[in-house]
């Protein structure tokens, strides 16, 4: 089970809450083993925390996956963004324009693309 959170002081709390406290002890008689739980937060959400005790896809694997992800994003945002700076006046700069195009790709793999094509090839990427 993942659960996020907004931000961390909410998270640490959650954690030491009671409630969470009356939740675990009302449902532990279910559990395999003990309350166990992996905090994180950025990329590794992509694929499996290497602290977890769930199956983790093969490093070769995730190459793949990402590399396959950015590829055409690499291929495609420049020809969206460097268009919208120039209607926004910003000069033909090489440091300008790659800096737009890469915070595009980065927000798209983080937001958009990874959790739904992780989540898409996950049978191959556990197989």
């Amino acid at each position: 089970m993942i659960i996020r959170f907004d931000t961390t002081d909410h998270l640490k709390s959650w954690m030491a809450s009671s409630e969470r406290a009356r939740l675990i002890s009302k449902v532990e008689p279910l559990f395999a083993g003990t309350d166990d739980f992996y905090i994180s937060s950025g990329l590794d959400f992509w694929f499996t925390p290497a602290g977890a005790k769930a199956k983790i896809p093969k490093r070769w694997k995730q190459y793949l996956i990402t590399w396959s992800a950015i590829y055409p994003l690499a291929l495609g945002v420049p020809y969206f963004v460097t268009p919208v700076l120039r209607l926004f006046g910003v000069s033909e700069s090489l440091l300008l324009t790659t800096l737009a195009v890469t915070a595009v790709i980065v927000f798209l793999m983080v937001y958009v693309v990874m959790p739904r094509y992780t989540r898409l090839m996950q049978r191959w990427l556990f197989n």
